[in-house]
């Protein structure tokens, strides 16, 4: 990924999960990663493959140094995180790739002929995962993250 607004910084290191809870208590005991914070998030805005997005999610996220640590847990709708699992099963999903603009930065990944395959956002955090996979055998997710404005 070259310049303009998408930087060259993985932020997040995104796994696939089963059980949330389980997988974040053996993260934390095997390699102590941890404390994960676990979220249903109330995500907005949702697109999944160019369409309106319904879906729930459960996340936790922790710090391993710099990087972030996602564990997801898909519990109802059409994600690409269940097509994955049905595809290639549990594990590494995603590298997080910061942004500073994502707008900017949709369009730089659609220029190099990149789509948007699911996208969203909650307070404080824009995502858009790119159909990379096919090309560079990773899903890349752009994360643009701004203090949520206070209420």
């Amino acid at each position: 990924m070259q310049s303009g607004s998408v930087e060259k910084e993985i932020v997040q290191v995104g796994i696939l999960v089963r059980d949330v809870e389980k997988a974040a208590k053996k993260l934390e005991r095997l390699v102590g990663i941890g404390p994960f914070e676990i979220l249903e998030p109330d995500y907005r805005d949702l697109t999944y493959r160019g369409k309106t997005g319904r879906f729930k999610m459960r996340i936790a996220l922790a710090r391993a140094g710099p990087v972030q640590i996602e564990l997801m847990q898909p519990l109802y709708g059409e994600t690409i995180y269940v097509e994955f699992a049905q595809r290639k099963g549990y594990g590494l999903h995603h590298l997080g790739i910061k942004t500073e603009n994502m707008e900017q930065s949709v369009k730089e990944m659609q220029d190099k002929g990149f789509k948007v395959i699911q996208s969203g956002n909650r307070p404080g955090v824009k995502w858009a995962y790119l159909s990379t996979e096919e090309e560079t055998d990773v899903i890349f997710e752009l994360l643009e993250k701004k203090p949520p404005l206070p209420s």
